[in-house]
């Protein structure tokens, strides 16, 4: 785990790459019923997804521009050498994650699945996954973010791993002498 100073603890800001009729644009996957927007407002629009989400949930259906962000598709391999899949990357570097963050805090959360990610260039790239746990207090299944800097063959970096923010739920924790969490109860409010 990496300290919270570092500069991959900062949001990296939306950026517009290409609009829809510049010099090597290519049409992203997007609703068309969803991206009814000019530049400008897909622009306003994506910045404010990603401030809200830290660059977790963007709905990139709605986006015709192409931006800094991008979704990565579990079934494509283009991090990883066939026959794996980038859900297979993207399963490991979330469950590297939820163990050092176990070992950390002392918990016992237990992987399920990769629900969705997104990635940025970071020197590297840079993954953003939402991942779902099964809570061993309650046995409910709860939804964790893990944001981790990797390049293929090279390094992998994981920066943090946590609850998703304002999901809901109930975390429970216990706060043992060294004052690290374990089992004691923690509402999370609901996003409304």
């Amino acid at each position: 785990m990496s300290s919270d100073s570092g500069w991959n603890q900062w949001l990296e800001d939306a950026c517009l790459f290409w609009r829809p009729g510049d010099y090597n644009y290519q049409t992203p996957k997007h609703d068309p019923k969803k991206a009814i927007y000019t530049p400008e407002q897909e622009q306003e629009r994506f910045k404010e997804e990603v401030e809200n989400s830290e660059g977790f949930d963007i709905d990139f259906d709605s986006f015709r521009c192409v931006f800094n962000y991008h979704r990565a598709y579990l079934d494509a391999n283009e991090f990883v050498d066939e026959p794996d899949t980038t859900g297979d990357l993207l399963v490991r570097l979330s469950k590297e994650a939820l163990d050092g963050s176990n070992a950390t805090y002392k918990t016992d959360f237990e992987f399920v699945s990769v629900v969705k990610a997104n990635f940025h260039y970071s020197a590297g790239f840079m993954f953003l996954i939402t991942f779902e746990v099964r809570d061993p207090y309650d046995g409910l299944i709860k939804p964790f973010q893990a944001r981790v800097r990797h390049l293929k063959h090279t390094f992998t970096e994981h920066v943090f791993c946590r609850p998703k923010p304002n999901a809901g739920g109930i975390f429970f924790f216990e706060w043992n002498t060294m004052g690290l969490p374990r089992q004691i109860s923690r509402k999370i409010p609901r996003n409304k």
